[in-house]
C-alpha cells in the first residue's frame, strides 16, 4: 500500500520523547496509537523511523512513562470507538472495493483487525484465488508493529471517506439500489408512484436495478461464476419460493447430483421468514453486482457492447 510522504518536520524534544516510548513498548501500544488523530501518526510514525538505535534511552523513556501514569493526576481517557470496528459495520462488498488490489498480507492484515462477520462476508466477495492467499497469510501473520497498523488505518480511512462520498452523491442508480432490496409488491407500487410524481424516472431507475429475478437472464458462464461463488446454505434460502424462470436457470447450471440434492434440500427446509429469504437473496445480488463491476460476469445488454 503507498502512503503519502510525511513531510520532514522539526524534531522536538516532546516527540522524539514519545517516539522512543511507542518504539520501546512496540504492540503494547496499541490502544495508544488508536486515541491519535491522523496527523499525529504521521508526525509520530515519521519521527519513529528517523530514530537511531537507542536501546538505554528507551528504557529511561519507558520508567520515566510508568511514574507519571502511576501519580495521581495522570487521567485515562476513555478509548475512542475505533477505525476497526467502524468498518466492520459496512458490507463485505465496499470492504472488498478497498482491498481488492492489495497484496494478500495488506489483506490479510485488515481481515485479521475486522469482526469475524465482517471478515467472512469481505472473503466471500473477494476472488477465491486471492482470498485462499489472504487466509494463508493470516495463519502467518504474527505480531505487526503499530506503526504498520496505523498507515494502513490512515489509509483505508481515506478510501472509505472518498467512497462515502461518491455514494452520496445521489441520482438514479443509487435510489436503484434502495429498490434492489424491496419486496416485489413494494418495488412496482413505489416505482409507479414515483413514475406518476416524476415522468421517465421510474424507468431510468430500473435500467440500473438488478434484482434477483434479473439473475434468469444471465449467460450460463456468469450463473456457474456465480455458483461457485456462493455458499450452499445461502443459495437453498434464496431459492425458496423462487420464481420457475429463476430456479430453472440454477438447477439448469447443477450438475445433475447436485440439483437433485438442492431439490431435496429445499423440500425439507420447511417453513422460512420472508426476512431470511431477501436477506440471503440480496447477498447473492450483491455478490453478482461485485462481479458484474469486475467483469467476470455479463448482466442483460452488455454482451451487446463484444465485438469479435
Amino acid at each position: 500500500m503507498t502512503l503519502p510522504a510525511v513531510p520532514a518536520t522539526p524534531d522536538p524534544s516532546g516527540l522524539r520523547r514519545s517516539a522512543l516510548l511507542m518504539r520501546a513498548l512496540g504492540a503494547r501500544a496499541a490502544a495508544v496509537w488508536s486515541q491519535l488523530t491522523e496527523d499525529e501518526a504521521a508526525q509520530l510514525s515519521h519521527a519513529m523511523q528517523s530514530l537511531p538505535d537507542d536501546r538505554p534511552a528507551e528504557r529511561d523513556i519507558v520508567r520515566s512513562y510508568v511514574a507519571e501514569m502511576t501519580s495521581p493526576h495522570a487521567a485515562q481517557a476513555a478509548e475512542p470507538h475505533s477505525f476497526w470496528q467502524q468498518l466492520s459495520t459496512h458490507d463485505g462488498t465496499t470492504i472488498a472495493e478497498l482491498i481488492q488490489a492489495e497484496s494478500p498480507q495488506i489483506i490479510a492484515l485488515t481481515l485479521s483487525h475486522l469482526a469475524p462477520k465482517s471478515a467472512a462476508d469481505t472473503v466471500r466477495i473477494l476472488p477465491r484465488a486471492l482470498a485462499t492467499e489472504a487466509l494463508k497469510r493470516m495463519l502467518h501473520l504474527g505480531s505487526v508493529h503499530p506503526s504498520a497498523v496505523k498507515g494502513l488505518e490512515l489509509a483505508l480511512r481515506a478510501r472509505l471517506q472518498t467512497a462515502t462520498m461518491t455514494r452520496l452523491s445521489g441520482g438514479h442508480e443509487n435510489v436503484a439500489r434502495i429498490f434492489d432490496r424491496l419486496d416485489s409488491k413494494s418495488e412496482q407500487t413505489l416505482l409507479s408512484s414515483l413514475n406518476t410524481a416524476e415522468p421517465g424516472a421510474g424507468e431510468k431507475i430500473r435500467a440500473f436495478m438488478f434484482t434477483f429475478e434479473d439473475l434468469a437472464e444471465l449467460d450460463a458462464a456468469s450463473l456457474q461464476t456465480i455458483l461457485s461463488r456462493v455458499e450452499r446454505g445461502v443459495l437453498t434460502l434464496a431459492l425458496k419460493g423462487a420464481s420457475e424462470p429463476v430456479s430453472a436457470a440454477f438447477f439448469a447450471n447443477m450438475t445433475q447430483r447436485a440439483g437433485d440434492l438442492m431439490r431435496d434440500e429445499l423440500d425439507s427446509l420447511g417453513a422460512v421468514r420472508r426476512g431470511e429469504i431477501e436477506a440471503a437473496r440480496t447477498e447473492i445480488i450483491d455478490l453478482a453486482r461485485t462481479l458484474v463491476k469486475r467483469g467476470d460476469i455479463l448482466t442483460r445488454g452488455q454482451d451487446d457492447e463484444l465485438i469479435e
